[in-house]
């Protein structure tokens, strides 16, 4: 994905570059245009892995030129996961925090606004979702001691941590509601509920009034912390209650920052065997599947995958099965190159998943398929093939017969011209530029206009955004090609 993210990065987030006329303070105007762009840019990541926004917001924040558009930026960003409705966000903004405002590379609004953000980094980094759960000491009601998520020491089943105060009316409404969802037999869990309040009989009440558990295959423990010296407030990040974590049986963080029904829809994709979509192992069996097509198969070849996979599995009635795999096929083919690679993507929203409507409608495929899928046939649908390419006026290198000039035209107006958009540090697009430049040798009536985006972000910034507006830019070097009527015949082509 990272080589995906990389190449859109470097056309829309280099706007930040932008060099504006002496600051004294960014105006609306500015900060409407930038915040714009940066929130279309983070729907793009939303279903990425935490690693790849970290490494996304670096770069988008060392890409500002100027000291007060980075402190837009950084803030933009920062506030942007800690908002966020997706699970795991919340590390991209500690992230940003430690890199950029900790150090005092960036400065963030207010001195105040600092310190909370402090104060949230220190209690929430302990516990993020794919760290090992913070081992915690506590008491029983009887006086027992137990140590939870010991390191090295498995369980058989998955475990929920439940943080909560007697006097907390939140806390009562989530008890009811997870005393129902778990009454459940198909769940078979740890329950460790722990009261984060110092009255025995305030505990005992909450305990015998809101938790009880009417399901044997509930492992149910009633914790304490008498003393204070678990340091489960630093550990867990516990400053208000409820709070509510899922921890796999190896002890991983996998759920945190839950209400009762957002721990039921994990439960049920981790009950269901459903371990979510685009996972290492499923890019390695696709990648290892269209191997036997050689470099680069053609459209007819992966959308003959995508027709087996529904044979298999939807028209044998497997429907879980066809869902998890043709989800996984969508996000790896929303990362790789190639014309029938996005073909065959374009056949698979189409056809199985926008074509599908009554399949996806679990609750996690709103939020992991569905609106991945709008963004990509978005993305795949601008200037498609028998289109013309936008009415933009562009400054590039026109290339033929081995010489090159320099000019500004419509692309609207190229006739029997592949046009190439590339950018610096790809190496796709030096491979691509090379075999342009050999291809115009040995064919003098081959056409190549070539569009420098770096230079063009520097002398026309307004025309890199109309281009990302009006193509798929999110591949770098993006290639598309028209005929002698000046309609798209080819998108996403390479010329080596």
């Amino acid at each position: 994905m990272m080589a995906r993210i990389l190449c859109t990065v470097l056309v829309t987030a280099a706007v930040l570059g932008i060099r504006f006329p002496a600051y004294a303070q960014l105006d609306t105007s500015v900060t409407n245009s930038l915040g714009k762009k940066l929130d279309q840019y983070m729907a793009l990541l939303e279903m990425e892995p935490v690693r790849v926004k970290c490494e996304e917001a670096d770069f988008l924040i060392e890409s500002c030129s100027d000291s007060l558009v980075r402190q837009f930026t950084a803030i933009r960003l920062y506030s942007h996961f800690m908002d966020s409705k997706l699970m795991g966000d919340e590390a991209v903004s500690i992230h940003i925090f430690d890199k950029w405002f900790a150090p005092g590379t960036v400065k963030m609004q207010s001195e105040p606004a600092f310190m909370n953000a402090r104060i949230f980094a220190e209690f929430n980094r302990q516990s993020l979702i794919g760290m090992k759960a913070p081992e915690l000491t506590l008491e029983d009601m009887d006086g027992n001691w137990h140590s939870l998520f010991e390191d090295g020491i498995f369980s058989d089943r998955l475990s929920v941590l439940f943080f909560y105060d007697s006097g907390c009316p939140t806390c009562k409404m989530e008890s009811i509601m997870l005393r129902n969802i778990l009454g459940d037999r198909k769940y078979r869990l740890n329950f460790y509920a722990v009261y984060t309040g110092h009255s025995r009989e305030g505990w005992e009440e909450f305990v015998s009034s809101y938790l009880g558990m009417d399901n044997p295959d509930i492992r149910i423990l009633h914790l304490n912390d008498p003393q204070g010296e678990s340091g489960f407030q630093m550990k867990y990040g516990v400053l208000q209650t409820p709070g509510i974590f899922l921890i796999s049986r190896d002890g991983t963080i996998i759920g945190r920052g839950l209400d009762s029904m957002a721990l039921k829809q994990l439960l049920d994709i981790r009950t269901s065997g459903q371990e979510g979509y685009g996972s290492e192992e499923s890019a390695a069996f696709y990648e290892k599947m269209f191997s036997d097509f050689g470099n680069s198969p053609d459209c007819g070849q992966v959308r003959e995958v995508c027709d087996r996979i529904a044979v298999r599995t939807l028209e044998a009635g497997d429907t879980a099965v066809f869902r998890q795999m043709a989800g996984d096929l969508m996000y790896w083919l929303g990362t790789v190159r190639g014309e029938g690679y996005k073909c065959g993507l374009e056949y698979l929203l189409r056809k199985y998943i926008e074509g599908k409507p009554s399949v996806w409608t679990d609750p996690d495929d709103s939020l992991a398929i569905l609106p991945y899928a709008g963004i990509l046939s978005d993305l795949l649908g601008k200037s498609g093939i028998g289109e013309r390419l936008p009415d933009i006026k562009v400054r590039g290198i026109m290339k033929r017969a081995g010489k090159e000039r320099h000019v500004s035209r419509k692309l609207s107006s190229l006739r029997n011209t592949a046009v190439i958009f590339h950018t610096e540090g790809c190496g796709f697009c030096r491979e691509e530029l090379a075999a342009a430049d050999s291809l115009s040798e040995a064919d003098r009536k081959a056409r190549f206009f070539l569009v420098d985006t770096d230079m063009l972000l520097d002398t026309d910034p307004e025309t890199v955004y109309r281009l990302f507006d009006a193509l798929d830019l999110t591949v770098m070097p993006y290639i598309t090609a028209t005929d002698r009527k000046g309609l798209v015949t080819r998108k996403y082509m390479s010329l080596r």
